[in-house]
């Protein structure tokens, strides 16, 4: 009889996991996945009450441990949530020693980095019990997908957190172990580059295509305009860009299986994915998201604010109210999937993926995907914000623009922008990639300070 490796693997590597890995890292990743499955089961007045034992726990340190917060608040033991102050990457980077915990160096950490969309990477310690609670939640998430610890995923595009490279020795043999297949990665989206990615997606056989949405939809339009049929996975999760609706459409019409959607920030600590109900189901185990007005006050339901977060894990480098630099929705009702918990209606983006108009108003990266859904020969764009009242259009094309499409674009801007933003529209400049991979479908040259900026 032939043994099914693909149906034996999976738990025979969580035995792996659990006894020789989980010690060997110092993190009991999969052990903490499996008691989220009971976390997920518990009532809401149970979850809250964890949940703010948690934070009570962790403001408790920073106050005593935290130089920023002890100077800050000196004598107190214990604050609300709201009685701390909102803080960010600009305030943490230059004064990092003032929110280290006093003693950091003699803690379990490990050194991460952040991808540098917008241009200002960097890298900051993650306690070992902080990236147990990140790494637990995203397999506790794929679970929801079909997948299992040990199926064969392939990483689509160039994802940083998923690439091995400069990791650990420890951390490559868990990288092998766990099957990812990174064959599908590079940065390239022209129509070959994308109709081949798509090919090796498909023979490598993975239960779960993981990668970032702009490479996704890229693959999925090579795969339509050849007309070809491949074989899909369990399941496909897209990660690190907005997945805009019309890439959605292109990636299941293609592939014929939903595409979950991932959003996730080391620094800080927060994930959470899409359900069937295309809502965001935030890890109520890690952090505590609220979603913040400009006068740093809660945003009523339906309301996009600025994402902060409160990690409940991370002593190292406590991030009490952090703001992450992305916009979103919170929901305020339960999700009718029927999963309980906190809910993000939608993410719009980095706080730079939007266009400020000359009157004040605001357009994100969602308010232009709908016009190119209607413009078949554009197989990439974006928006470039030269000035208040100067947009460029970038795009690559799979064939020259009609007069239609030429027309259905400019109507459709002034439409949006109204008649004092003047807009171009280019096929002669290319659309790079940032050194993490990204896609940047809006990009502000008055945030990043130069026109060369688009690299970064």
């Amino acid at each position: 009889m032939r043994l099914d490796v693909d149906h034996v693997y999976p738990p025979v590597l969580g035995v792996i996991t659990r006894r020789i890995l989980e010690p060997a890292l110092g993190a009991p990743y999969l052990t903490t996945a499996r008691w989220l499955r009971e976390f997920d089961r518990w009532p809401d007045q149970r979850r809250r009450e964890w949940q703010e034992q948690r934070r009570t726990d962790i403001v408790r340190h920073a106050l005593s441990s935290v130089p920023f917060y002890r100077e800050r608040f000196p004598g107190h033991t214990a604050l609300e949530l709201s009685q701390l102050p909102v803080v960010d990457k600009a305030l943490i980077r230059p004064a990092m020693p003032m929110f280290l915990s006093e003693g950091w160096e003699t803690m379990r950490s490990i050194e991460k980095r952040t991808g540098g969309t917008t241009g200002d990477p960097w890298r900051y310690p993650l306690g070992k019990e902080g990236w147990t609670q990140i790494y637990a939640a995203a397999l506790r998430f794929r679970e929801d997908l079909g997948y299992r610890y040990g199926d064969r995923m392939i990483l689509v595009g160039t994802p940083l957190s998923l690439t091995p490279g400069g990791t650990s020795w420890k951390t490559a043999l868990r990288y092998r172990l766990e099957r990812r297949v990174s064959a599908a990665a590079g940065l390239e989206v022209d129509h070959e580059a994308s109709l081949q990615r798509a090919r090796l997606a498909e023979s490598a056989r993975a239960a779960l295509w993981y990668g970032y949405a702009g490479t996704l939809a890229a693959m999925a339009a090579a795969v339509l305009r050849e007309g070809i049929s491949v074989r899909p996975p369990k399941a496909i999760l897209s990660t690190s860009e907005v997945l805009l609706p019309e890439w959605r459409s292109q990636i299941e019409e293609a592939f014929g299986v939903r595409v979950a959607d991932e959003y996730g920030c080391n620094d800080g600590g927060v994930l959470a994915q899409s359900c069937p109900a295309n809502r965001f189901h935030v890890a109520d185990s890690l952090s505590i998201v609220e979603v913040l007005d400009e006068h740093d006050q809660p945003c009523p339901a339906g309301r996009e604010g600025a994402v902060t977060v409160t990690n409940l894990h991370t002593k190292v480098l406590p991030f009490l109210r952090y703001r992450v630099g992305d916009r979103a929705v919170i929901g305020a009702d339960h999700c009718p999937c029927g999963r309980p918990g906190t809910t993000l209606l939608r993410i719009a983006g980095r706080q730079g993926d939007r266009v400020v108009l000359p009157d004040g108003r605001q357009l994100s990266a969602l308010a232009f995907g709908a016009v190119f859904k209607r413009c078949p020969n554009v197989r990439l764009w974006q928006v470039v914000q030269e000035a208040p009242g100067r947009l460029k259009v970038r795009m690559e094309l799979d064939a020259p623009l009609t007069q239609e499409e030429t027309q259905t674009l400019r109507s459709y801007f002034r439409d949006r922008c109204g008649e004092q933003v003047t807009v171009s529209l280019t096929v002669a400049e290319s659309i790079p990639r940032t050194p993490a991979g990204k896609h940047r479908v809006v990009l502000r040259l008055d945030e990043l300070g130069s026109a060369s900026g688009q690299g970064k």
